[in-house]
């Protein structure tokens, strides 16, 4: 099958909705949703990466700008290929177009939060690494400043929080209702201050704290956290090391916010 990959338009805010919605839409995909994040997002342009064939959109791949400690990044979000072509061409041709632009514009690394499934085929084939699996650590307090002097830690403005939750105050924690719990889970997904459980009238929440850093997926689940660097004379603090990270729940954008 011939199909193409070019840099994604507005002229998109059907076609790539419509790509997202295959299997019954789980995410909640529409074109208003598709502006949100490729549209409105506060820190920066956007780009994103379309497969095009005939039938219309069969692949996607997102970057967002970032700021990770004092570099000028990206990371790597929504990656998809029709199930009607699943197979290396489509995924291999966005990659390649990702890699082109980040050499082009000098980027010296992109992180991504993707599932194990994906970040396995990342990182068999396409180069990318994991410096940590982050768990999820349960408590009744948690205290950002202990990790400030972490090199590698995401930098957002006030917007960017507002953008991101739908408020701009912090502490960020959310209400999560396990399929197998009656009682619900209380997640921090952000925050730059100390925060204690019991001032928000909680036992203890779940955070990604340092401490649940993992080398291994291990049994329970942990969310894979990858790198792939494009700086081949890199000189800063050591990438691999996950000592040198410190990573909240709400830099991925897998957790949807909902008030206590």
């Amino acid at each position: 099958m011939k199909f193409q990959v070019r840099r994604a338009t507005a002229a998109d805010k059907e076609g790539i909705p419509t790509l997202f919605q295959e299997g019954g839409n789980p995410h909640n995909w529409s074109s208003a949703k598709w502006a949100h994040y490729y549209r409105d997002y506060p820190e920066g342009s956007t780009i994103s990466f379309v497969a095009e064939s005939d039938h219309g959109i069969i692949g996607h791949y997102g970057l967002f700008p970032i700021t990770i400690g004092s570099y000028q990044v990206y990371m790597g979000a929504h990656a998809y290929v029709s199930e009607s072509v699943r197979g290396l061409a489509v995924i291999s041709s966005l990659m390649k177009s990702l890699d082109e632009f980040c050499v082009a514009e000098q980027i010296p690394f992109i992180v991504g939060f993707a599932n194990q499934r994906f970040t396995t085929v990342k990182t068999k084939l396409f180069k990318w690494k994991i410096p940590l699996y982050a768990s999820f650590v349960s408590t009744g307090k948690f205290d950002p400043g202990a990790f400030q002097d972490r090199p590698f830690q995401f930098h957002y403005s006030s917007d960017w929080v507002n953008w991101r939750f739908g408020k701009s105050d912090t502490p960020v924690i959310s209400k999560y209702q396990k399929q197998d719990s009656e009682e619900p889970v209380y997640q921090l997904l952000f925050t730059d201050q100390k925060v204690e459980a019991r001032d928000f009238d909680i036992a203890e929440f779940e955070c990604w704290s340092p401490e649940g850093y993992r080398s291994e997926p291990g049994s329970a689940f942990a969310q894979p956290f990858s790198i792939k660097i494009y700086d081949k004379q890199w000189s800063g603090p050591d990438l691999m090391d996950p000592e040198n990270w410190f990573i909240q729940m709400g830099d991925s954008d897998t957790f949807v916010f909902k008030a206590i």
